[in-house]
C-alpha cells in the first residue's frame, strides 16, 4: 500500500484503494476487480481483511459478485 493512512483499518485502506481505482476508471464498469487472493498478495493482508474489504464494496453497491466468475464493477446506475 503506497500510503498508510492514520486511523484507518487495513480493511478500509484496501477498500479505499479499490474505490479510487473504480473512480479513476482503472477498473471499468462491468470489468473484473481483483479477487481476495489478488488483494492478499498485493496488499500483504489476510484473507479475512480482503474478504471484509470486498464485502464493504458490495454493501456500497460499487461491485457485485457472480458466483464462480468473480467480482465486477457495478454499472453507474447500480446494476
Amino acid at each position: 500500500m503506497s500510503e498508510n493512512q492514520v486511523g484507518q483499518s487495513r480493511v478500509e485502506q484496501v477498500a479505499q484503494v479499490v474505490r479510487e481505482r473504480i473512480a479513476s476508471g482503472e477498473y471499468a464498469p462491468e470489468g473484473r476487480v481483483p479477487g481476495e487472493s489478488d488483494l492478499m498478495e498485493e496488499f500483504g493482508v489476510t484473507r479475512v481483511v480482503a474478504n471484509k474489504a470486498m464485502r464493504a464494496l458490495r454493501a456500497e453497491g460499487l461491485i457485485h459478485t457472480v458466483k464462480g466468475l468473480g467480482s465486477f464493477v457495478s454499472k453507474p446506475d447500480g446494476g
